[in-house]
């Protein structure tokens, strides 16, 4: 892929294993996730905030309940190159 200009609060899909059995299996197949990227960190590799219920966690790092508030939710970060970040249109 060529390289993208991606900029903080920029909304987009980015490859995040939603399970320990889909983060040991083939990278490519991870699935994509809308996150926001953090801040670019090199020419080729961005800190990415993945926003997806299926990786929230609560403070103590345990699943969240549907009745948890969204403000108790803690999602991960992570490090991608332009291979594992797509664009997302905004609704």
């Amino acid at each position: 892929m060529d390289s993208i200009n991606l900029y903080p609060d920029t909304p987009v899909l980015v490859r995040y294993p939603r399970s320990k059995q889909e983060e040991q299996g083939d990278r490519a197949a991870w699935s994509w996730l809308p996150g926001t990227v953090v801040e670019q960190c090199g020419p080729d590799e961005w800190q990415v905030c993945v926003e997806d219920m299926s990786v929230a966690v609560r403070e103590d790092g345990s699943k969240p309940t549907p009745r948890t508030p969204r403000n108790r939710l803690y999602y991960p970060l992570c490090f991608r190159d332009s291979s594992e970040i797509r664009p997302r249109k905004q609704a």
